[in-house]
């Protein structure tokens, strides 16, 4: 079974044939930062805070999107019935990084507001020691609850107005279409929608010639 991979300077995507998987690889590297009052970083802390932001985004959007294939290349005609899993892996890396990651240790118990973000021309995102825990955001009177870590990873999946004309960016914003969707894991909540793949799918489409992807 072939194995196809296109590499860019965001992420990697590997169509698995023979297991009918499309997995998307982001390699971060991590430049770790204090705040105030905190201790440097150790070894064990800065494992456990990759494996968390791993865990978190492999846990919240692998297993959601199935693909299929239409064309009139042999591969398309081959994989007409396939399902195909999409899954996704953040690799820690020391050198040629997709994303360089600024993150910050806070003690557990810090209250005040603190930004994570992503810059997706620069290729950095900010994020800090609390974006792996739970996180409450009230809204008109409704609680929504969001880990921050896979909110700002969908930005770097392309959900971003930077990356592509048409992509979707914070739906939170008053500018966007989606605000309403309160529940969407780009807006206040943690669902996924067939949307938060169109970055993703719109690279897909330029690996194997006469192939196109498109949501099962």
């Amino acid at each position: 079974m072939a194995y196809y991979t296109k590499n860019t300077d965001r992420m990697d995507i590997h169509i698995e044939e023979g297991r009918g998987t499309i997995l998307i690889k982001q390699k971060w590297r991590y430049f770790w930062l204090n705040s105030m009052n905190t201790s440097r970083w150790t070894y064990s802390e800065k494992q456990k805070f990759h494996e968390e932001v791993d865990n978190l985004i492999w846990n919240n959007w692998g297993q959601y999107f199935f693909l299929k294939v239409k064309g009139t290349s042999d591969f398309a005609k081959k994989h007409i019935k396939t399902r195909w899993d999409v899954n996704f892996d953040i690799e820690w890396v020391l050198h040629t990084e997709h994303w360089k990651v600024n993150v910050t240790k806070y003690p557990s118990n810090h209250i005040g507001i603190i930004t994570s973000l992503v810059k997706w021309n620069s290729k950095e995102i900010t994020l800090d020691t609390l974006d792996t825990s739970k996180r409450k955001i009230p809204i008109g009177g409704k609680n929504y609850y969001q880990y921050p870590v896979a909110h700002e990873f969908g930005h770097t999946a392309g959900n971003s107005i930077f990356a592509k004309s048409g992509m979707h960016g914070d739906e939170y914003s008053s500018s966007s279409p989606y605000i309403k969707d309160r529940n969407s894991i780009m807006n206040a909540g943690m669902k996924l929608r067939d949307r938060h793949l169109d970055y993703i799918i719109r690279e897909l489409n330029t690996m194997i010639q006469n192939s196109t992807f498109s949501i099962y």
